[in-house]
């Protein structure tokens, strides 16, 4: 009886061991590889490249890398930071988003097509002349 309770004894150990070891943490072979520790054997998608590394983690859990894939132009950033444009989720790993900012529109300068002024409108004794900026040139009726 002494061995049984002896064996049952190392074996309760062992076990205990094992599941302490095996809870999935993450080892230098991974983050040194800019990695992190998956829960199982598979990479789940969490947004960007998710890509499998040849390293593993404690007890053959896989170890995982994530690449952020915004678009160029964009850039991913954190929950709570403010994005003045398009927000995309799909594209960045985690809890992060691609920002595209609003492109800034400069106006087309307006070329003055006039050899007197710019009016409003002509007076019906003028002719109009060309654009002048979305106003009208205006010169005079045969002066």
């Amino acid at each position: 009886m002494g061995k049984t309770a002896l064996f049952v004894v190392v074996v309760a150990i062992t076990m205990i061991t094992m599941i302490n070891h095996c809870k999935g943490e993450p080892n230098f072979a991974c983050t040194g590889r800019g990695g992190y520790c998956s829960d199982s054997n598979a990479c789940p998608s969490l947004g960007g490249n998710v890509e499998k590394l040849s390293v593993r983690c404690k007890c053959g859990k896989a170890c995982c890398k994530c690449t952020d894939t915004c678009p160029d132009g964009s850039t991913c950033m954190s929950e709570g930071e403010t994005c003045d444009g398009t927000k995309d989720t799909n594209s960045c790993c985690g809890n992060k988003f691609c920002c595209t900012p609003t492109p800034i529109t400069t106006p087309v300068p307006c070329e003055i097509d006039c050899i007197y002024g710019c009016k409003d409108e002509c007076h019906p004794d003028l002719m109009r002349e060309g654009e002048c900026c979305g106003l009208t040139c205006c010169r005079g009726g045969g002066r």
